[in-house]
């Protein structure tokens, strides 16, 4: 390119000086013009010796292993000027709900309670049922250690508040250190799976304390009075083969932070899953629950089936069944037991339709109404809306029955109750 154009340099002079020779009276542009074609031509040769400078000069390889440990430095600066907070929190996963609703009771009760009911409990009542914050950070998939911690507001905070602790609306429903050992850590047979130390929710039941994943807005029978909500202590899980696992615990008890006595409940389970349509699920727990009783032991077996036939339907079966030494008194034991159906049905991606119908026995009046000896039963029918992917919405009609006179119906005693509840749940 640099001999190119040294070529029309000497051209464009050749070009000048035969003009000058041709004009004669333009002697001094000419010598101006060869002055500036002189320049350009030190500019050009300055040109051609850098160029074969950068011929001469052989190119510089740089190591890939220099370069990652340049990177690895300047991620390890920027670490430590963030902090180790900021670290941390990066790993930590944050989601939670609020749970908002309104439930009218047609009989009208003074007390403004609806009977026999878990959380709803609030008739004629604008409620904020719940507000949960989640944060969690699970264990490494090759071992390791992770946490989990459940912030629990609202009024259904009151209902679960451990035995001994301060009844307000908030709960710390769950906190619990979580250890999955590593890949290389074997049994004979099976798999250990996890460990929890801490407080964490039971394993009991169909339903769960938050109503985002449950099928209907409110709780049934079993759920509420048949077993517990929290336990505290320490619980692992263990995977025998594919489709068979289980757990074993040792607690405080049922809803216990502080143990009320000097001995512990253990606690088990062993679920089951026999075909990508039908699962079962059978857990117990055996301890002494009474306060300062270490001898009058409480037994609870708990049994699910989930069975899916169709895409659209799913049907689950729950059953309990309690007995209790030294129950009623010294010598005289109780017991508590009761079933529930559930069918669902979706109708689409955003609607579904619920049923459940359960009873519930409870005739030594241990349970349900303290000292009322009854039978109870229910059934409630559910539309849920999701209209958006954090948000469900449910109109929720449900009877409850009793064998004895507990409920109020215009300021009279009465053996059913009725009422309509809307809820609405933002997810995040």
């Amino acid at each position: 390119m640099f001999k190119k154009l040294s070529i029309l340099l000497f051209g464009f002079t050749f070009l000048v000086s035969t003009h000058v020779f041709a004009g004669g009276g333009e002697e001094e542009l000419t010598q101006k013009l060869i002055k500036r074609v002189e320049e350009l031509e030190k500019k050009v040769n300055g040109l051609n010796e850098k160029l074969s400078i950068y011929e001469k000069t052989p190119p510089v390889n740089i190591p890939e292993e220099m370069i990652q440990k340049k990177v690895d430095d300047l991620l390890v600066k920027r670490e430590a000027k963030e902090g180790g907070l900021v670290k941390a929190l990066k790993d930590i996963n944050l989601s939670g709900f609020i749970d908002t609703s309104y439930t009218y009771n047609f009989g009208g009760p003074d007390s403004r309670i609806n009977i026999a009911r878990v959380f709803d409990t609030e008739a004629n009542n604008f409620n904020l049922q719940a507000a949960e914050l989640v944060f969690e950070k699970l264990p490494p998939d090759t071992g390791g250690l992770g946490f989990r911690t459940d912030l629990f507001f609202g009024q259904d905070a009151e209902v679960i508040t451990p035995t001994g602790s301060t009844r307000d609306q908030f709960d710390l429903q769950q906190a619990y250190i979580s250890l999955k050992p590593p890949l290389s850590f074997n049994f004979p047979i099976g798999s250990w799976e996890w460990i929890k130390i801490g407080k964490f929710v039971t394993m009991h039941g169909a339903e769960v304390i938050e109503s985002k994943d449950n099928w209907n807005f409110t709780r049934s029978l079993l759920f509420g009075y048949a077993i517990p909500f929290t336990h505290t202590g320490i619980r692992a899980g263990y995977k025998f083969f594919d489709g068979l696992s289980g757990y074993l615990g040792i607690n405080n008890g049922w809803d216990n932070v502080k143990d009320n006595n000097k001995s512990k409940s253990v606690e088990g389970a062993l679920a089951w899953k026999a075909s990508d349509k039908l699962s079962f699920n059978l857990a117990g727990m055996y301890g002494p629950e009474q306060t300062s009783n270490d001898h009058s032991q409480r037994g609870l077996i708990d049994f699910l089936a989930t069975y899916k036939p169709f895409d659209k339907w799913t049907f689950m079966l729950n059953a309990d069944y309690a007995h209790e030494q030294d129950a009623l008194s010294r010598g005289k034991n109780g017991d508590w037991s009761g079933v529930a159906a559930y069918a669902k049905y979706d109708v689409n991606s955003w609607m579904s339709l619920v049923n459940r119908t359960e009873f519930f026995s409870d005739r030594q009046g241990l349970r349900v109404v303290s000292g009322t000896m009854q039978d109870l039963w229910e059934t409630t029918f559910t539309l849920e809306l999701r209209p958006y992917k954090d948000l469900i919405t449910r109109l929720e009609y449900r009877h409850d029955g009793s064998s004895s006179k507990i409920f109020t119906d215009n300021q009279k005693s009465a053996d059913n109750q009725d009422t309509i509840g809307l809820e609405a749940i933002y997810l995040f």
